[in-house]
C-alpha cells in the first residue's frame, strides 16, 4: 500500500531553481504577451476570479476557471502517473513528468508562431488552448519535484514558501531552541534560492520581449533535468524521496 509521503519528488537544488525560473518565465510570458491569465501561479488566478465574480464578467470567471481546470488535471494525471508506478512496485519516474512538461512547453511557441495569436486583454476563442497547454505542463512541475532533500519546496509558486521562510526566519532571529538548528538555515537558503530563480524566471521574459521563440528557453530546462535524473537512476534507488 502507497502512503502520501511517497509522491513527493525529491531533487537537487539546481533543479528547482531551474524549474522555478522556468515557471516564472512562462506565467510572465503568458500574462504579458498572449492574455492576463496564470497559468502556474494559482492564488493570483483565484483573486482575479473573486474580482470578476464580483463585476459579473462571465468570460474573466472562465478564464480563470479553465486555467484552474488545467493546472488541477495536470497535478492529477502527474499523481496518478507516481502512484501507479508504486503500486506496481518500481521506482517512481518524475523524469518522465519533466519530458512531458518539456513537450507541451515546446508546443506553445509552435502554437503561437503558426495561428499568429495576438496578445487581448479579454481571452480569445484561440488563447483558451495556450491557457490550457501551459497550465497542464505547470501542474505537471508542481508534482514533478516536491523537496529539495527532505526540504519542502514548490517550483510553481511563492506564497507558501515565504509564510515557510518568514517563520524560520523569525524563529531564528528569536534564537528559538530546535533540534538540528542547522536545517533551519538551509531551509531558509532553499527557500530564498528557490523564491529569487521564480522572479528571475518572470523578470527575464519581461525584459526580453515577445517572440514566442523564447519560449523554448523554459521548454529546454526541464528536459534538461528529466535528462539529468534519468542518468541518476540507479537500479536500487531513485532521485525520490519516501520520507
Amino acid at each position: 500500500m502507497t502512503t502520501e509521503s511517497k509522491h513527493h519528488p525529491s531533487g537537487s537544488l539546481w533543479l528547482a531553481m531551474g524549474l522555478a525560473a522556468t515557471a516564472g518565465f512562462v506565467d510572465a510570458f503568458i500574462y504579458l504577451r498572449v492574455t492576463p491569465v496564470f497559468v502556474a501561479n494559482m492564488s493570483g488566478n483565484f483573486i482575479h476570479l473573486g474580482i470578476f465574480t464580483g463585476t459579473h464578467d462571465g468570460k474573466g470567471v472562465l478564464a480563470m476557471l479553465v486555467a484552474l481546470g488545467g493546472f488541477l488535471a495536470g497535478v492529477m494525471m502527474a499523481t496518478s502517473h507516481l502512484d501507479a508506478q508504486l503500486r506496481a512496485g518500481k521506482s517512481p519516474r518524475p523524469d518522465l513528468l519533466l519530458l512531458l512538461e518539456s513537450l507541451l512547453l515546446f508546443v506553445l511557441p509552435v502554437m503561437l508562431r503558426m495561428t499568429d495569436i495576438t496578445y487581448s486583454t479579454s481571452i480569445q476563442r484561440d488563447q483558451y488552448l495556450v491557457v490550457v497547454i501551459g497550465a497542464i505542463a505547470m501542474g505537471t512541475q508542481a508534482v514533478a519535484l516536491r523537496r529539495v532533500g527532505q526540504i519542502a519546496v514548490s517550483t510553481t509558486y511563492g506564497t507558501g514558501s515565504v509564510v515557510r521562510l518568514g517563520e524560520k526566519l523569525t524563529l531564528a532571529l528569536r534564537r528559538t531552541a530546535r533540534p538540528g538548528d542547522h536545517r533551519r538555515r538551509k531551509t531558509i537558503a532553499i527557500l530564498c534560492a528557490v523564491l529569487a530563480s521564480y522572479v528571475a524566471g518572470a523578470a527575464l521574459a519581461a525584459s526580453l520581449g515577445a517572440p514566442p521563440e523564447l519560449l523554448l528557453i523554459p521548454a529546454a530546462v526541464p528536459l534538461i533535468g528529466a535528462a539529468v535524473l534519468r542518468g541518476s537512476r540507479r537500479p536500487s534507488t531513485a532521485a525520490f524521496s519516501g520520507r
